[in-house]
């Protein structure tokens, strides 16, 4: 082979396995049932009770999936996930991103502390 070959044939593996690996992440709201049973342990009846089950409305996540889908359990949920299954955005817009406001400490409000600082 020539050397030229010997690089592609390199970077042509390479691509192989980034394609092969961004194949493993499989979005259950936005899965078709096709691609749903190429998820290990999903079938044509999870896949179809998955699909009809995102229609009514998005999975908001893989916890919500197992609620609303007879058939999942613990394990098949573990296997899914491990198999590369995730819920990705649900339409909803994520707000909250810290504690709780109960979970915070109160702080002074901004006209409090600028009460403060002129005195």
């Amino acid at each position: 082979m020539r050397p030229g070959g010997v690089l592609r044939a390199i970077a042509a593996l390479a691509l192989g396995f980034s394609v092969a690996g961004a194949a493993l992440a499989l979005d259950a709201n936005t899965a078709t049932q096709a691609e749903l049973e190429t998820i290990r342990g999903v079938g044509p009846a999870l896949s179809a009770r998955i699909v009809e089950a995102r229609r009514a409305r998005p999975f908001d996540d893989l916890d919500d999936l197992k609620a609303r889908v007879r058939g999942i359990g613990d394990a098949n949920l573990r296997r899914m996930r491990e198999a590369g299954l995730s819920v990705g955005p649900s339409g909803r817009v994520q707000t909250f991103t810290g504690q709780p406001a109960a979970a915070r400490p109160k702080r002074a409000s901004r006209a409090r502390t600028a009460d403060a600082a002129r005195r």
